[in-house]
């Protein structure tokens, strides 16, 4: 055979290409050097590991852009490179990531990560987004009820590319059939074409980027969706998560596109669930045994899809496995904060000393896993009501299973030491009720913000964590210093710090906020080229942020402040909201007889013990 022939490749081994000998001198060089780039590449995680575990996510950069509400984040696919962020400003920014310049020449607004491009379009509040299969498209759903697809093939971008001027991209595609609030879309784990599309109404759509109309299937729960994921397994492609109280014990279940979708003739229920997870939660209050439903305001997937974490309002975020109905564990920070242990009553108003910890009351919370591929070990990250995130270590599945707790329904009742100060779960497959691991100690904790931190999103290759929510920034939170800043003997103390909430009012800034004009699409004009015209200080260079009077403040600036202001008197109202009815929560509590004729109630949540 001559060089230029082509040759198959056999099962056999017939006409393969002939193998090369290995050098006698390097036949025993390549296992060592293979052990040295195994051992090398442990060593890597192993310490990352170790870093994330004992000082968590210390280095910060808060990335300016946006003029209000940051709602959504998403990063690209693969190695990460771009980050993509909307919100209440109507705008979708792209920022280069491996594109940093702290001193970016610019207005007060300028962010230190280049911005790419700018996608405009929607008329009102972003709310999700994320990125196809190869970052062929990055799909966008919000508050117009309006599903749009920007065709920006970024796929193929190299990570270094010249790009003096920030691209402007309007939808390619637009699907306008929704009739309420896109709550979220999905992209498809394998197909770039595909998305799930779902709305407050309970609609929820399979589209195709490829068809006419975009519509593949059909199907509506008689409830409200809160989220509709893709299992990001590459390997499944046919299965997705609902968050949506469409039946009662559980507001999570998991669908199968083939056979799920029915059109308007039928709405999708129960039996055309594969598993269906146990969510309804009971402890026992006053001698009798009370359940609560908490609703999702999200369910995710970890990236391999083996676990699922539900995040449920007024309570902990609960992790289960997916093939499986039950929960593994939940996570919290009550070891380190006893008040936020939504079982006990809560004082309203609350003192300031307990105004800390993980609580998730007034705001759509949407958590992430990751950094299980950089450093051995899962995590899952979530925002909470008191500025902050919290970070927890996900055990193996195996050691979660076996500490897991069960009874019957009967065991637990007349069992004295379980229930009064933790929730149970009842299972929706047999009689038992379930205890899951309670990692109530967060491994980390992620500082720096000044009010509700929303969305906590992990980086796909690097020790990064995205935050944003109530305020105009996105905060990037690193466990390694990632600029000279971060190698400042003084970085502990200049870092941005958490705001501490008071109980005082801002009023000014809330009579500001009340009489500010609705803003929409068509007066916003960009960020940067606003902070730079209206800056309180004009000098010589008015482009550069160092010539701004730190002083004063920029309109973005008082626009935040007012925000910050009105979600702080949101707090306050909501603080005090449990997953109990309040005569069982110890707040308000009169008499005996009012327990007796609320366990008449066929509806009520209140089941009468056995004691």
């Amino acid at each position: 055979m001559t060089v230029g022939d082509k040759r198959s490749h056999s099962p056999d081994g017939e006409n393969d290409a002939p193998t090369l000998p290995v050098p006698f001198a390097l036949r025993n060089r390549i296992p060592s050097i293979l052990n040295a780039r195994t051992q090398s590449m442990h060593m890597r995680r192993s310490l990352l590991a170790d870093a994330i575990d004992t000082q968590g996510f210390p280095y910060l950069h808060e990335v300016k852009g946006h003029s209000s509400c940051v709602n959504a984040l998403a990063f690209s696919r693969g190695s990460g490179q771009w980050m993509a962020s909307g919100g209440d400003d109507l705008r979708i920014l792209i920022r280069d990531l491996f594109d940093f310049d702290a001193e970016r020449p610019g207005g007060a607004e300028t962010s230190a990560y280049r911005i790419r491009a700018r996608l405009l379009g929607h008329f009102s509040n972003i709310f999700s987004l994320t990125w196809s299969v190869g970052n062929k498209y990055l799909f966008s759903g919000a508050n117009d009820c309006l599903f749009f697809a920007y065709d920006l093939q970024y796929g193929d971008t190299p990570i270094r590319q010249v790009q003096p001027q920030v691209e402007r991209h309007r939808p390619s595609i637009s699907f306008g059939l929704h009739e309420a609030s896109i709550r979220e879309v999905s992209a498809h784990p394998t197909n770039p074409d595909l998305a799930l599309s779902s709305s407050d109404d309970g609609d929820i759509y399979l589209l195709d980027m490829r068809l006419p109309g975009q519509v593949a299937q059909y199907g509506y729960f008689r409830a409200q969706i809160e989220s509709a994921q893709w299992n990001p397994n590459p390997s499944d492609g046919h299965r997705f998560v609902v968050g949506s109280a469409f039946e009662s014990g559980s507001c999570a279940a998991l669908f199968d596109v083939r056979n799920v979708f029915h059109g308007s003739d039928l709405a999708i229920n129960s039996n055309d669930t594969i598993v269906r997870y146990a969510t309804r939660v009971h402890c026992k209050k006053s001698n009798r045994m009370v359940a609560a439903s908490p609703e999702s305001t999200g369910a995710q997937f970890d990236p391999s899809g083996r676990f699922l974490a539900v995040d449920l309002s007024l309570y902990h975020p609960v992790l289960f496995a997916t093939e499986s109905a039950e929960p593994l564990a939940e996570m919290s920070s009550v070891a380190l904060h006893p008040h936020t242990n939504p079982i006990f009553a809560r004082k309203t108003p609350l003192p300031a000393d307990e105004m800390m910890g993980y609580r998730n009351s007034c705001t759509i919370k949407r958590g992430s896993f990751g950094f299980e591929a950089q450093t051995g070990h899962l995590y899952y990250v979530a925002g909470s009501d008191d500025f902050r995130a919290y970070g927890w270590k996900i055990p193996p599945m195996e050691s979660l299973l076996a500490q897991r707790q069960a009874l019957s329904k009967d065991a637990w009742k007349n069992n004295e030491a379980v229930g009064y100060d933790n929730g149970w779960f009842q299972s929706l497959t047999d009689d038992l009720l379930y205890q899951p691991v309670h990692l109530s100690t967060p491994t980390f904790t992620l500082e720096g913000s000044r009010s509700i931190v929303n969305s906590a999103l992990c980086h796909p290759t690097l020790p990064m964590i995205a935050t944003a929510g109530i305020e105009r920034l996105v905060r990037y939170h690193y466990a390694t210093p990632m600029s000279m800043a971060h190698l400042q003997p003084n970085w502990s103390v200049v870092r941005p710090q958490t705001r501490h909430r008071l109980r005082t009012v801002n009023v000014a800034a809330v009579l500001r906020a009340m009489g500010r004009p609705h803003r929409t699409a068509f007066m916003d004009p960009d960020p940067e080229q606003r902070s730079s015209e209206s800056s309180p200080v004009q000098t010589r260079a008015p482009s550069s942020r160092a010539s701004r009077d730190p002083r004063q403040h920029t309109e973005a600036e008082l626009a935040d402040e007012e925000t910050i202001a009105l979600f702080d008197e949101l707090l306050r109202e909501e603080e005090s909201r449990s997953i109990l009815p309040a005569h069982l929560d110890g707040i308000g509590i009169e008499s005996d007889e009012a327990l007796s004729n609320d366990s008449d109630d066929p509806d009520s949540d209140v089941e009468p013990s056995s004691e």
